[in-house]
């Protein structure tokens, strides 16, 4: 490989050009083929089929061939390449065949003239007399000539084609015409007098239009017959015979080829083992050279992994180009996005099976709007994405690559073994999403879409987006920019019903928050104690029936704390205690207690196991009487209470945190005026959800009338305000919800 392959490991041609780069064995085959073609004599033609599908490597083998005929190439004998592909229409193959040809015939002959002859042949400005016998069979082969400056190119010795045409024209018109036949016989006589040899190998005859493979059997008949002429020809059978079939309409291409091809060889598929070191090999130094580094173990075994099981797919030499040069146009700008085993999972299948890449992109597609919460699926859309996967893995040839427990590994959700057992869209553990997530595999939420679009999913924030909200959270000189920051989020992210502040609460799992420092999870946690009311309220603006239980953010301060306590947990207890007492958001803080205390059952009927508690009983308890201390003192905490949906649950968590006769003592200071008993009341209303009726505020006054002194005293202060005529927007509000719960 030269400087420039290995700066740029993506070579768009890699056909092989010399032995020291063949890696499928081919310089064996060719070292072979040489020797038979020599077998047949200089003396001796011959037209010989070197058969192989599309990208089995006939280009690198004729490559090859052509170096070994060069190198035990005989006096007077001359190798001749032609590739009427890349000629193009301009030229007809009889053309670039016979004007080589005209040349070298020239070139002998005038070595065998004399001086005088020769100075007398410049003189004139012509061509030797069987070479211009050359031309003018080409014209009546090809039926047109090429440009004379093409001529001139390629006939040394002739400054004016110009002249030696127009002389070749004058001798048509004035002296006799001979037949092709006529001008055939010279030719092949001529060749034989100057015992001259020619080996000519046509390539890439299976890109050519039918018009054009027309061309190639013209040139072959025409030529076959010349003694001293062997040819090779290197083609698809089938896609040639079409051409034939198309371009001649012959009944039968293939028939009619084999009237031509003498002697066909059928190029030796590589072996499987072959394809697949190649193409590991070819991922191995893309990683290094776009990382300046080796790929540790567990890439290695990845990597061995895809490319056992779906690299099996592999068929052809070009098969496994096509593959590593789409993996390195990708992955040096994704590098830091993806994970390079399963991008080359993907390239494979993009490469081999393109049904199951489009299958992937589609079904990772529809499960991101499934796992963020913006959509479903239906079962009948499940049901035709399981019968399609079905259909793609049952055309693996491997048993290894039809199990779905090998694609499970690169593609996430997908259950059970055969076809008729599949299930897709299944849940996925935390421990595993946080995985996938760490190392940027395709099955990431966060990262699958850079696989297919260089970019993150619309409606997922880029890692690095949370790197850099850890890095602020752990900074103290940047948390007014880390509030700035998350309270911006709270608005609609574009495409989705979620707003960008709830993807963020869902991707702050734990195994995320466990990967940062505890001064990370301390100022994560600090907003959270300064901004949890401002959440709530503007949560609760966008929408009024929103509650504090449609967001996640207790849980996300329970992962928040729980690292800061297995890092330092006497620390940890002094930075909560402090945020109990120092923290603004009191009532996002109320409740937050609140929870703690029925996670650990020291009130309510909701307790969890012991290992899931964040906090001992002992440490809870600590901090409840820092908020019971923090109640009873704070005389502004008293008299600056909430908004009415906000103040409801404030009640109740004061409730469970200091007790019934703390709050009871409160509530008759508080509700000495009528106005402030009647807004307590209201914030004490249930919000019910009916598929009838929608959502409305109920109250049921022997659920809250322990709270007042019991129903008859609730009740009757109720009627004495109604009776003064006094707000009767409010008490007809409260007679509204108690007339609604009781229907309910």
């Amino acid at each position: 490989m030269n400087d420039k392959q290995a700066a740029n490991p993506m070579i768009l041609d890699k056909s092989v050009s010399h032995p020291d780069q063949d890696r499928y064995g081919f310089r064996h085959v060719a070292q072979q083929l040489a020797h038979s073609v020599r077998g047949i004599g200089r003396h001796g033609s011959a037209v010989i089929g070197i058969e192989g599908a599309w990208g089995s490597g006939k280009t690198s083998l004729l490559n090859l061939l052509r170096s070994e005929l060069e190198d035990g190439r005989e006096n007077n004998t001359f190798v001749l390449t032609i590739s009427p592909w890349l000629d193009g229409a301009s030229n007809s193959p009889v053309e670039s065949l016979l004007i080589p040809v005209a040349a070298i015939i020239a070139g002998e002959e005038e070595k065998r003239l004399s001086a005088t002859q020769r100075r007398r042949l410049k003189a004139k400005k012509g061509l030797t007399e069987t070479a211009g016998t050359i031309l003018r069979y080409t014209q009546a082969t090809a039926r047109h000539l090429a440009p004379a400056a093409e001529i001139a190119a390629i006939i040394p010795g002739m400054p004016n084609a110009g002249g030696a045409l127009k002389a070749l024209s004058e001798a048509s018109l004035t002296g006799k015409r001979k037949t092709t036949a006529e001008l055939r016989t010279e030719i092949a006589e001529k060749i034989v007098a100057l015992n001259l040899s020619f080996i000519v190998l046509l390539d890439d005859l299976d890109r050519l239009e039918p018009a054009q493979a027309v061309e190639v059997i013209r040139l072959v008949k025409s030529v076959a017959d010349f003694p001293h002429f062997r040819y090779l020809l290197c083609y698809d059978k089938a896609v040639l015979a079409q051409a034939i079939k198309n371009g001649l309409g012959v009944a039968d291409g293939e028939l009619y080829l084999q009237k031509i091809v003498q002697i066909s060889f059928s190029l030796p598929r590589p072996e499987s083992f072959d394809l697949r070191r190649e193409f590991l090999s070819g991922a191995v130094q893309l990683y290094e050279t776009v990382n300046n580094s080796a790929p540790d173990e567990g890439i290695i075994s990845d990597l061995v992994r895809v490319t056992d099981i779906y690299g099996a797919s592999l068929k052809t030499p070009r098969e496994v180009q096509l593959a590593l040069n789409g993996l390195t146009f990708r992955y040096r700008g994704i590098r830091d996005y993806t994970y390079l085993p399963d991008l080359c999972f993907l390239l494979l299948l993009h490469t081999t099976h393109t049904a199951l890449y489009n299958w992937t992109e589609e079904y990772l597609t529809e499960r991101s709007v499934v796992e963020s919460g913006d959509g479903s699926v239906s079962e009948e859309e499940q049901k035709a994405l399981v019968q399609t996967l079905g259909e793609c893995l049952s055309q693996f040839r491997s048993s290894e690559a039809k199990s779905a427990s090998s694609i499970r590994y690169f593609i996430p959700g997908i259950s059970g073994y055969k076809a008729e057992n599949l299930t897709l869209f299944g849940q996925t553990p935390d421990d595993e999403k946080a995985e996938m997530t760490a190392n940027r595999r395709l099955g990431s939420g966060a990262y699958w879409r850079y696989y297919f679009a260089f970019s993150s999913p619309q409606n997922i924030l880029p890692p690095a987006y949370f790197d850099d909200l850890f890095d602020k959270a752990g900074n103290q000189e940047m948390h007014s920019a880390l509030t700035k920051e998350l309270l911006e989020k709270i608005s609609s992210n574009g495409v989705s019903s979620r707003t960008w502040f709830e993807h963020i609460l869902s991707q702050l799992t734990w195994p995320m928050i466990n990967r940062h420092t505890a001064a990370e999870c301390t100022g994560l946690l600090t907003f959270f104690f300064s901004e949890g009311d401002q959440i709530i309220a503007s949560y609760q603006r966008r929408n009024r029936w929103f509650s504090r239980y449609d967001l996640d953010l207790n849980k996300v301060a329970d992962r928040l704390l729980r690292r800061m306590l297995i890092v330092d947990r006497p620390k940890s207890m002094e930075t909560l205690l402090s945020l109990t007492i120092k923290g603004t958001s009191w009532v996002w803080i109320a409740n937050y207690i609140r929870d703690l205390l029925w996670q650990n059952g020291l009130v309510g009927n909701r307790v969890v196991p012991e290992h899931e508690r964040v906090l001992t009983d002992v440490e809870l308890n600590d901090v409840r009487n820092h908020f019971c201390e923090r109640i009873i003192n704070d005389g502004e905490l008293k008299s600056q209470l909430p908004e009415e949906r906000a103040l409801g649950g404030f009640i109740w968590a004061w409730h469970d945190i200091a007790g019934l006769e703390s709050l009871k003592a409160w509530i008759v200071q508080h509700c000495a005026n009528d106005e402030a008993f009647l807004a307590l009341i209201l914030s004490l209303r249930s919000h019910i959800i009916s598929s009838s009726r929608g959502h409305y505020l109920a109250l049921k006054v022997s659920d809250i009338a322990h709270l007042f002194g019991g129903e008859e005293v609730l009740l009757g202060r109720l009627e004495c305000i109604e009776s003064k005529g006094l707000f009767s927007n409010q008490t007809g509000e409260i007679r509204g919800a108690i007339t609604l719960s009781k229907s309910f």
